[in-house]
């Protein structure tokens, strides 16, 4: 029988790295790539990236050789300054969009199974505070139509005890993290991931746009649509140039004239129909960013603008959106799974929770703080009902005891035996039987071993 010529790494003397020590990118579960030892992320489909970079870089070098120079010369320098940096920070937006962590929420491992047994809840409803518009029309927008993706709202306001207002929203439990969506989260089943505040699945940049992208895809978009803008008008001013060098006699001169520049007609098609495209996207994201919406939510739900939780008026939707700080990044994809970052989703929830339970709290102190003061109050009026009878009391005592008087003085003069020879004569029974009542009353007392200080049900019949 052939011997085996495979070997493990074992015996050849290599030790291989625990998964847990080794960098999150290399053992990664999504369909990100990644390059540079973990530096560089993009999405699924890197070469779209490159082919949309080539788009951008190939027209804008030929129209920085073949027509911006003349234009230049004729005009200022500053058409070629333009022309060259203008490409240069679409470019930088394009390659950031394609390169950003968008917004991963982290897997957490699989729960454990309830103790009893029951399924956990697909959907489940969570309270996000609102920026305390009044409903309406807020922020001066005008009303329109979105939704929140996963969040969809239940038109429910309630504050949170600080004045706040908070509207309840859905929110969806995702298997592949182990846990619900944070709000306007969504699973983009290209990447593999779920991504915080997912506007769309970008096939041109080749990845997702979540929130931490959002800000640079909106710059690479709005960008691009003034470039296509100034490009048409540098080469339709070179074609000027072109028709005014020729003779004013020359018949079919605007012929003559495209024909002298046809570097600046070809570069001017591709920047019209490059326009339309552009143009109209970035009327779409302009709307979705004064309403704060994302793509994903307009498409799918639909509610008004004074029914969106996430709605905070027009200056706040775009400050939110242009000038809010950038939030950081859930992974370090350079370190192991032990080195990570603090779990802001979870940081969130437990945070969440603590203030539900002090709300609680704060409830059930009030709850038995004015039980107590009820209590209180009935006892002061027992209190004060008892003090109101005193003078009836006193008098039923006074008269009681003038009755004793005549009674005893009645028997004195019968020769009946008074109330306190009969004690007597009791007394010197008990004195007879060797038995007192202080023994009957310690003896019933020991024994019974249940005693708990009450003695209502209790048999009293002396144990002698």
């Amino acid at each position: 029988m052939a011997r085996s010529t495979s070997t493990s790494a074992t015996e050849l003397g290599v030790t291989q790295t625990p998964e847990s020590e080794l960098p999150i990118w290399k053992t990664w579960p999504g369909n990100d790539r990644f390059y540079c030892d973990g530096r560089c992320m993009t999405g699924p489909s890197p070469m779209n990236l490159v082919g949309t970079c080539l788009i951008v870089i190939v027209p804008s070098i030929l129209f920085n050789v073949l027509v911006t120079p003349d234009v230049a010369d004729a005009t200022h320098v500053v058409v070629l300054a333009v022309g060259i940096s203008w490409p240069v920070w679409c470019l930088f937006n394009l390659l950031k969009t394609g390169t950003t962590e968008p917004g991963i929420v982290r897997r957490r491992p699989k729960p454990t199974p309830t103790f009893d047994g029951r399924v956990r809840p697909r959907y489940k409803s969570v309270a996000v505070p609102t920026t305390g518009l009044p409903r309406g029309n807020p922020g001066g927008c005008t009303a329109g139509t979105g939704g929140s993706g996963n969040s969809n709202s239940n038109n429910t306001d309630a504050e949170d005890g600080s004045g706040e207002t908070q509207k309840q929203v859905t929110v969806k439990w995702n298997d592949t993290i182990n846990q619900y969506q944070p709000p306007r989260a969504h699973h983009c089943s290209a990447n593999d991931d779920c991504v915080d505040k997912f506007d769309h699945h970008c096939p041109w940049v080749g990845t997702t746009i979540g929130r931490r992208n959002y800000r640079a895809f909106i710059f690479f978009v709005f960008g691009t649509t003034l470039l296509c803008v100034y490009v048409a008008f540098v080469c339709g001013y070179q074609v000027k140039l072109s028709y005014d060098k020729l003779p004013s006699s020359n018949k079919s001169r605007a012929l003559r004239a495209i024909a002298g520049a046809p570097a600046a007609m070809i570069i001017l098609v591709l920047a019209f129909l490059g326009f339309w495209f552009v143009f109209v996207l970035s009327v779409f994201h302009t709307y979705l960013i004064c309403t704060n919406q994302t793509t994903y939510e307009n498409f799918r739900d639909g509610y008004s603008a004074a029914e969106n939780p996430w709605n905070k008026g027009c200056f706040g939707n775009c400050f939110e959106v242009f000038c809010a700080p950038q939030q950081r990044s859930r992974f370090a994809f350079t370190k192991p799974a032990g080195q990570q970052p603090c779990d802001v989703d979870e940081a969130r929830e437990t945070e969440v929770e603590l203030g539900k339970r002090e709300k609680r709290r704060v409830e059930r102190d009030e709850r038995r703080r004015k039980e107590i003061g009820d209590g209180d109050l009935e006892m002061g009026e027992t209190t004060s009902g008892t003090t109101g009878t005193s003078p009836n009391k006193n008098k039923t005592e006074t008269e009681s005891g003038t009755k004793k008087e005549k009674d005893s003085s009645r028997n004195k003069k019968e020769g009946k035996p008074s109330s306190s020879k009969a004690g007597g004569a009791l007394k010197a029974l008990a004195t007879k039987t060797k038995t007192s009542v202080d023994e009957v009353t310690i003896q019933m007392d020991d024994d019974d071993p249940s005693d708990d200080g009450y003695e209502g049900d209790r048999d009293r019949t002396p144990k002698v």
